[in-house]
């Protein structure tokens, strides 16, 4: 749906917002409370509840929504991790909405139930779950989670100790880093964003086609072959051509007017007898290489291409030329100890797409060291000055200036050789028809992920461009 994704303490700042103009916090925590409600009772229409309360927010939320599911005849009781008397603030106010009595956390832990709404604690959790929370999250059962399962940092995007594992998980005006990003999103079941009234404002957002669909290229009838741009793609060596295929053919399937094949001329004969669409140029050597890209509108590198001295030659050559860049595996990995020569070659309009362990090679412990994800690909991007794409279960595309975009459409079985190398065929062929590069990169993941899905189990990465006419006929029919 192309939802915002806000930080716990950007969603507490845009609260703090609209408080100072004047909106009642407790009248927005009735809205969140009634949200959560209906979202309770309209997917788990049956059996008894047990609402888990903490100290804050989270638990003024749980008894308003305990009041509401009351009144709608479902079978509710609620346990609080504070004495009610002790309670302050809209949290005292909220739990003077449920008329019913009010147990303790320890009650819960054996106290008969169907369902469990979490309201113990939301994203800005710092701390690991202790003593009868901690209990009650090991538990196991079906969980309804406000905000996010109890036990995560909605922020880091991963447990700090147990923590709650959600059927469904319901938020408010926009979506956490712990709902898109691994290991956090596992635990969150169906993630409901519901519009309680608060105005967000972000850089960070989930992919969807409502981002891009109105700038997805498609040829007008004055187009010709050569207005759609020329892809080019550089490939290995004799023993390892099938990656630089994947890439080229992807790109032409997915709208480059003109498709070039690079090919060591060793290659020539493999590729040639693969390839009908796309061209294939023999090159030997970077002044031959340097000739051949200067009518290309994007050249990828890295698929297949050996990690040795030549590949090195050949990406700097690259770089020096007037078509944008996409780099892929060996492209990146002949790279690393020397990051630096690399950064520093790269513009604002090129590509990198790495996966996991190519993202350390370059980066180091990034990954580690940066608050989550998000944070660490915005880093490379800085470091880099162009836009990275770190592939995944949650991919993570960002540029220079910090914006970003998360992808989850997707499927496990993405999880193939090759299927990378497509990847950045789509990239790059949305790329070379004159799309930004952060947009053409979003586009590309999206549609890769789409096309993973609609071959399911059994998937090779030869598939996934043979999707690609049907998933762009569906997307241009919602433009027009």
């Amino acid at each position: 749906m192309g939802r915002p994704i806000l930080t716990p303490q950007e969603m507490q700042a845009a609260e703090q917002a609209m408080f100072a103009q004047g909106l009642d916090s407790f009248e927005l925590m009735q809205r969140a409370g009634d949200a959560v409600a209906e979202f309770v009772h309209a997917n788990w229409p049956e059996g008894s509840i047990q609402v888990l309360c903490g100290p804050g927010g989270n638990g003024g939320d749980g008894f308003v929504a305990a009041a509401k599911l009351s009144k709608l005849w479902r079978d509710v009781k609620v346990y609080s991790m504070v004495p009610v008397a002790e309670l302050t603030g809209d949290a005292a106010k909220a739990a003077a909405l449920w008329e019913g009595p009010v147990g303790t956390l320890e009650d819960a832990l054996e106290a008969p139930h169907d369902l469990v709404l979490d309201g113990l604690f939301g994203g800005g959790l710092s701390r690991p779950l202790e003593g009868v929370a901690a209990q009650l999250a090991q538990r196991g059962g079906r969980v309804i989670s406000i905000d996010v399962p109890s036990g995560i940092c909605g922020l880091r995007a991963k447990p700090l100790g147990p923590c709650f594992i959600a059927e469904g998980t319901i938020t408010f005006a926009a979506l956490r880093p712990a709902h898109v990003l691994r290991p956090a999103s596992a635990y969150c079941g169906n993630v409901l964003v519901a519009d309680i009234g608060v105005t967000v404002q972000t850089r960070l957002m989930e992919n969807s086609p409502m981002l891009w669909l109105r700038l997805l290229p498609q040829p007008g009838m004055a187009d010709h072959k050569h207005s759609r741009g020329h892809l080019k793609v550089l490939s290995g060596g004799v023993s390892s051509t099938g990656a630089a295929r994947l890439a080229v053919r992807a790109g032409l399937r997915i709208g480059a007017g003109l498709a070039t094949l690079l090919t060591p001329p060793s290659a020539l004969m493999v590729n040639a007898s693969q390839l009908t669409a796309v061209m294939v140029k023999p090159v030997d050597g970077t002044e031959e290489l340097s000739g051949a890209i200067q009518t290309a509108s994007v050249v990828i590198a890295g698929p297949g291409a050996g990690i040795t001295p030549s590949t090195r030659a050949n990406v700097e050559t690259i770089l020096n030329g007037p078509g944008r860049a996409v780099l892929d595996a060996d492209a990146l990995t002949v790279f690393e100890s020397q990051q630096d020569e690399l950064f520093k070659r790269l513009r604002p309009t090129d590509l990198l797409t790495p996966h996991i362990g190519e993202f350390n090679r370059l980066f180091g412990d990034l990954l580690e060291t940066a608050t989550n994800k998000v944070e660490a690909v915005r880093q490379a991007a800085s470091k880099t000055g162009c836009t990275v794409l770190l592939k995944g279960p949650d991919t993570v595309i960002a540029q220079p200036d910090g914006g970003a975009v998360v992808n989850i459409h997707a499927t496990r079985w993405l999880a193939t050789a090759g299927s990378g190398d497509v990847l950045a065929g789509f990239a790059g062929g949305l790329m070379a028809q004159g799309i930004d590069t952060l947009v053409a990169a979003s586009m590309a993941a999206w549609i890769h992920g789409e096309a993973g899905r609609r071959v399911g189990a059994g998937l090779i990465s030869e598939d996934l461009e043979r999707q690609v006419p049907d998933i762009l006929s569906a997307l241009h029919g919602e433009i027009g």
